[in-house]
Formats: C-alpha cells, structure tokens, sequence
C-alpha cells in the first residue's frame, strides 16, 4: 500500500473498508500515470511491445494494440505498412518518384521559356530603350523664318493658301489708266488699285472699269501691301488704307517725302525712307504709326533692306537714273539697327563706289548684300562681334544689276540686270551663281511668286514689251507677250494673279 492511500485511510477502518480504497485507487490512477502510462514501471503480469510500447498482458503471442509478436526474434505474421524494397530492385525502381516530380518542374519551365519566346512583338525595341534612343541630328544654326529643322538640315515649308502663276496664263487688258497713274497694286484677283492725284482709284481685275475713289487720299504716289491694308505714300504722310473695304483707317503724318518702304517677315515693323530728312522712319504696323526716326548724316538714303528679327538692316543711296540721266558714281551703305532708338545707333558707314541701288538681308541678319549698278557687282557684308560691318569678296553680275531679291526656297537670291537682260541665281551660302536665264529684251522689273517656285519678269521690247515666266525649278522661261511695255509687276497676295503696269502708255494688264 502507498503512502497516499495509507493516508487515506482513517484510522479505525476496517480491513474491508482499506481493499475496496486500494481497488478503487487502482482502478482510477493519478492524472501523472494517466498521460504517461508507460513511465510506471510493469507488475510481474505486465509487458510491454517493443514495437508500439503499449503495456500488455505477459505471454501474449502477438500484441492486441499493433499485432506485432512481443517477441522480437519473432517474424510479424502480416506485412508491415511500408514494405520493405526487394533486394534485387533497380536504381530506377528506387528513385522514380523523384525523377517524375524533377521531370515536370523542368517542363513547366521550358513550357514557359517557348510561351515567351513566341509571344507577339517579341523582338520589338522596349519602351525602355525607345526612350533612351539617341536624339535626331539638330541643325548647326539657326532656320530662317519659315523654315523647318529636318534631319540636320533645314528645309523651307511653303505657307498655306499661296502659289504662283500658270504657265499660260489669261491675259486681261490693256486697260487705259488716267494720265496721272503713279503707280498700281493687285488688292486681290477680282480689283486693283491705281494711285492717282484725285486720291486711290479701285478697279476691276476682269473689265477695268472704276468701282470707286478714296478721295481721303489724295497726291498718291506709291502703294505698298501691309498685311490686310495698303500703305499710299504721299509727299508728306502716308495713308492707311484697308484692302479688304477700302476705307481709310488712319494719316500716318511723316513730314517728308517718302522713298521706299519695307516690311519685315513678322509683319510688326515697316521702314520707310526719307530721302529729304536723311533719315529712316521706323513704323509700327500694330496702331500704324511713327515710333522711332534714325538719322544718317548728309546723305540721302533710299533703298532698305531688313532682316526677320527686326535687329539687322541696311539702308543706301543708290538710285536708278532716269532715262538720260547721268549715273551716280559714288555711294554708301549704312548698316543699322531698327530696334534700338536713333540716339543709340553704331554710325557705320560704308563706302561704296559704283551706285548701290538694291540692298538685301539674310533673313538670320548674319549677313546683307548690295547690288552696284555702275560696277556691276554684288557685294556681301559680314557683320562682326564688335558691330562694324566688313566687305568680303565682291561677285561679279550681268550688266546693270538694278534689283536683288530674296528666295527663300534652298535660299537662294536673284538679280535682275537691265542693260545684262539677264536674271541670275546666285546661292547665299556658298555665294556662288547657280543659273543664269537671259531674255530677248532688257529686264525692267521682276517679283519673286510668294511660294518660292516662280519669278515674274517685265520685259521691254520693240515698241511692245512681255512678261516673261521663269520656273526656279527647272529655269524655264515662258514669254507671253503683251500689246505695250511694262514697266513694274504687281502680285496678288497670293501669287494667283499678277499685274503689269505701263508707266509710259498708262495701261495695265492683269495676268491671272
């Protein structure tokens, strides 16, 4: 008996009372002995299977819990769960299952490497590498205004809404002109306008007949396009004139008898000459008036030329003499800047001997060329760091080069020669003469169609003069004769149609 069931026992038990207290004892072990039975050592009627360790009955011949003979020299009469492998098995009949389960995750890996290797747009560039691709070549300078940057190179884009003549165009007129006539504009395809002492006389294009008369501006001389109006010079203002209603818009008050006006490529500045005042008007064509007016000395200016940004221009006092008149031999240049006031001007001034009468800019403003008439030769300017101007290498022209004019197509200049009866084409940048195209009769005035692809040239003649159409392609020229001599070419805006005025007869054509 232990000693907790002797304690147990009250004293004064009776013998009967202490067998049925070890019994139930028995029969109900300790929590200890009930999680760990086989840790109480076996009674002499106990065993325990060495192979489920599970106390038995001692003398069992197999094991009621597992089924195995208690006896370990003893063979198990059934299989074992896990049989044993035959002694004469094979490698591969030992290690097949990890073959199979090696052999499948190999397959859904080359399953997937052809799914990839097949997909669509396989070989295609990555977006990756199509945004760290190497830029397009850029162009070394700067483009010219209307130009594009195309593959390192720049190449002219034709505006929209623009063109040039036919080839065989229809030819209305001769129409008679008042005896004042001083000068004639196309202000689209259907009117033309005529300047006269009375005022600005409108005229239609197919009969021309008079539609009407702008008597507000009056001692018209000259007629320049500006945009959507028309600038008529008079011999101390210049009227504004809307092409489009024909109505005056504004007096422009100069004081002074104006020579020539030109427009730069933005449309925002015009410069007109003063040859009396000595002196260039800067205008500003947003409000149309006088802003800025830049001295030059002694010397009557006439013929300007500016570039597209406004900031380089050339101005000069050549002339073209009048039938008998004597030709001037002397001559300057003056280069400035339309930008800056007068009071702030650089005061170059170029000599040059042999009567400059047509001056042109480089639209970049890198350089400008003067035509000479009496020494018939084209001389170019290069502009330097400090603001002074340098002559470079002359170029020798056709006879009396009169006009120089800018194409803006492979940029490109022309020179019309009067007494040469010649155009030439001539390269601004390697400044080297690409074409020459000569003509039956003396070349008086020429205008370059607004798409670069054609130049209209008035001829003079036998007692009847033509207008002569030269392809800047090809240089084919196509002479079209007409019932007097012109002596100016007017074009529409655009290029559509032109006119060709007679300043001796006082007759028009219009060429459409």
């Amino acid at each position: 008996m232990d000693n907790e069931t002797s304690s147990d026992i009250e004293p004064g038990s009776s013998a009967a009372d202490a067998r049925e207290a070890r019994h139930a004892a028995e029969a109900s072990p300790s929590p200890e002995w009930a999680d760990a039975p086989s840790t109480r050592p076996p009674s002499a009627s106990e065993a325990i299977c060495p192979v489920c360790l599970e106390r038995i009955t001692a003398g069992v011949a197999l094991c009621p819990e597992c089924g195995e003979p208690p006896d370990a020299s003893k063979k198990s009469v059934r299989a074992p769960s896990i049989p044993d492998a035959a002694p004469d098995a094979s490698w591969l009949s030992l290690h097949w299952r990890p073959l199979v389960t090696i052999g499948a995750i190999l397959g859904l890996i080359s399953t997937g490497a052809a799914l990839r290797y097949l997909a669509p747009h396989r070989f295609s560039p990555s977006r990756a590498a199509t945004a760290v691709a190497p830029p397009a070549p850029v162009c070394g300078a700067p483009c010219w205004s209307g130009e594009s940057c195309q593959l390192g190179r720049c190449v002219w884009q034709r505006p929209n809404n623009v063109g040039h003549l036919v080839d065989a165009p229809s030819i209305a007129g001769p129409f008679s002109l008042p005896k004042d006539a001083a000068d004639a504009l196309l202000l689209d395809s259907d009117r033309f306008a005529v300047a006269l002492s009375s005022g600005l006389e409108v005229r239609s294009s197919r009969t021309g007949e008079a539609l009407s008369l702008v008597t507000e501006a009056p001692n018209v001389r000259r007629l320049y396009r500006v945009g959507d109006v028309v600038y008529a010079t008079s011999p101390s203002r210049i009227y504004v004139i809307d092409a489009a209603t024909t109505r005056l818009l504004k007096t422009i008050e100069l004081g002074e008898a104006v020579g020539d006006v030109v427009v730069g490529a933005s449309g925002r500045r015009a410069l007109a000459s003063l040859p009396e005042a000595h002196a260039v008007a800067i205008l500003a064509t947003e409000y149309h008036a006088e802003i800025e007016r830049i001295q030059f000395g002694d010397d009557a200016v006439g013929p300007v030329a500016v570039d597209d940004s406004g900031t380089r221009a050339i101005t000069t006092t050549g002339q073209l003499p009048q039938p008998g008149q004597r030709e001037p031999a002397g001559g300057v240049a003056y280069p400035f800047d339309p930008s800056r006031l007068g009071s702030e001007q650089d005061r170059v001034r170029t000599s040059m001997v042999g009567n400059p009468a047509s001056a042109l800019m480089s639209p970049d403003g890198s350089a400008g060329f003067v035509a000479l008439r009496a020494a018939n030769t084209l001389v170019p300017l290069t502009w330097l760091p400090s603001g002074a101007v340098r002559q470079e290498a002359r170029i020798t022209t056709c006879r009396e080069p009169e006009q120089i004019e800018l194409v803006r197509s492979d940029r490109r200049a022309i020179v019309r020669c009067n007494e040469g009866r010649a155009i030439q084409v001539f390269d601004l940048a390697k400044r080297e003469l690409l074409r020459a195209v000569t003509f039956p009769g003396r070349a008086l005035d020429l205008a370059v169609a607004p798409d670069g692809a054609q130049a209209v040239v008035a001829l003079s003649g036998d007692g009847a003069g033509s207008v002569a159409l030269v392809d800047l392609k090809s240089y084919a020229a196509k002479v079209h004769p007409l019932g007097g001599e012109p002596t100016r070419i007017r074009l529409a805006p655009d290029g559509g149609s032109a006119l060709a005025l007679g300043d001796r007869a006082k007759v028009a054509w219009v060429l459409q």
